[in-house]
């Protein structure tokens, strides 16, 4: 680290301490007001510089989109491609290989954040009826694609696609003969029920990004 000014390595420590500790990386800001430096774009000017370095890369219009070239392998990163949105009355079909494949951004997370990397997408949250589960809207919900129902356990937080409403929701869910109870975490909501053939669990949520204040 002798070719970089000491802020840069100041940079790079925060990043890795911050990856540790929260599990995704930190804003710009946060960097600033870590490493102790005067504005925003003094941290942007360093991170170019680490980036020309091949320190670290960066993604484009994401709060959180520094990564670490470079890190111990208990705070690996691992990019889930963002997909889309899960919002009351819109479809989110589960995506498919290529629909993954060719998502233009990415939610940098820590691997140690979700039990495997295999069938990861992210969906971005809109409305509040996950509140009690502190999931609000804008939040980054991380999921993973189920193979079988069976995967699938009571109180779990899943994905569903309603398929004779043409509706998407994110729930908790419950088993109760041929329906499925859906359950809002949200006082002032109410749990709805659906037959069990007219719903196609999406994925199982393995952990949520925080929308930045």
């Amino acid at each position: 680290m002798n070719t970089l000014s000491e802020a840069q390595q100041r940079i790079l420590a925060f990043i890795h301490d911050y990856v540790e500790t929260h599990g995704v990386p930190p804003t710009i800001r946060e960097i600033q007001h870590g490493v102790g430096l005067s504005s925003t774009s003094m941290v942007s000017y360093h991170l170019r510089a680490l980036e020309r370095a091949q320190r670290l890369s960066r993604y484009a219009r994401r709060s959180r989109g520094v990564v670490l070239r470079e890190v111990h392998p208990s705070s690996e990163i691992v990019n889930v491609p963002l997909v889309g949105q899960i919002v009351a009355s819109a479809p989110a079909p589960t995506p498919d290989a290529d629909a993954l494949a060719a998502a233009e951004h990415v939610i940098p997370i820590a691997r140690n954040l979700v039990s495997t990397t295999k069938g990861l997408y992210a969906l971005e949250v809109r409305g509040d009826s996950m509140i009690d589960a502190l999931i609000h809207d804008g939040d980054i919900v991380i999921l993973r694609r189920v193979e079988s129902a069976d995967e699938v356990k009571n109180g779990d937080l899943v994905a569903v696609f309603l398929t004779d409403r043409n509706e998407s929701t994110l729930k908790r869910i419950y088993r109760e003969g041929r329906r499925l109870k859906l359950k809002p975490e949200n006082p002032t909501l109410q749990p709805f029920y659906v037959d069990a053939q007219h719903a196609r669990i999406l994925g199982r949520v393995e952990c949520v990004i925080r929308r930045v204040s």
